[in-house]
C-alpha cells in the first residue's frame, strides 16, 4: 500500500493531531491493519513527539467486554491521549471484534491479486504455456521433434514470463 500525499504531509509537517487521526482511521479502513502499520511505521521514523505517556487508563482485559462501544470511546481517546499502550489496546480490539471481517478482506485481497486477468503478463504467460504445451504433445505424438522441443520451449518461456510477471 501507498501512503497517502495528505498523511505525508501531516507526518512531515508535525500535525499530531491529523497525524493521530488518520492514523486510528486507517484501523478501521482497512480492518487487517497493514495500512495502520505502514503508516505507523512511516510518522514513528518521522515524528519523536507522536506518542503520549500513558494517561493511567486499564483497559478491560475480559474480551466478553469488548464490542463496538468500547472501541469508538478508544478511537476518540486515543486522538487526546496517543500512548504505546492505548495503540496497542486499539489493535487488540480491532483484531477481536472485526476478526471474521479482517479475514475476509485479506483473502478478497490475495484473491484479487492473484487473478490472471489484472496481471497481463500472468494471463500472457499462461497463454505461452498452454499454446507450448499443446505443440509438444502434439510433437510427440506426430513423431515431428521439432515442434516437440519449440513445445518444451514455449512451455519454458511462458513459465519465465509467469513468474516475472507475479
Amino acid at each position: 500500500m501507498a501512503l497517502s500525499s495528505d498523511f505525508i504531509n501531516a507526518v512531515d509537517s508535525h500535525d499530531n493531531i491529523m497525524t493521530r487521526i488518520m492514523l486510528k482511521d486507517s484501523m478501521l479502513v482497512d480492518l487487517t491493519l497493514k495500512q495502520f502499520e505502514e503508516r505507523l511505521a512511516y510518522a514513528e521514523s518521522g515524528m519523536s513527539d507522536l506518542y503520549d505517556d500513558h494517561d493511567g487508563e486499564e483497559f478491560p482485559s475480559d474480551v466478553t467486554r469488548w464490542n463496538g462501544e468500547l472501541l469508538d470511546r478508544q478511537m476518540v481517546a486515543v486522538v487526546g491521549n496517543f500512548s504505546k499502550e492505548r495503540v496497542a489496546f486499539l489493535r487488540k480490539l480491532v483484531r477481536n471484534i472485526y476478526a471474521q471481517k479482517a479475514e475476509e478482506a485479506d483473502q478478497e485481497e490475495f484473491v484479487e491479486q492473484h487473478k490472471p486477468e489484472n496481471n497481463v503478463a500472468v494471463a500472457a504467460g499462461v497463454g505461452v504455456a498452454a499454446c507450448g504445451t499443446v505443440a509438444a504433445v502434439v510433437g510427440l505424438i506426430t513423431s515431428h521433434p521439432v515442434v516437440a522441443v519449440a513445445g518444451v520451449a514455449a512451455v519454458a518461456v511462458g513459465g519465465v514470463i509467469i513468474v516475472k510477471g507475479k
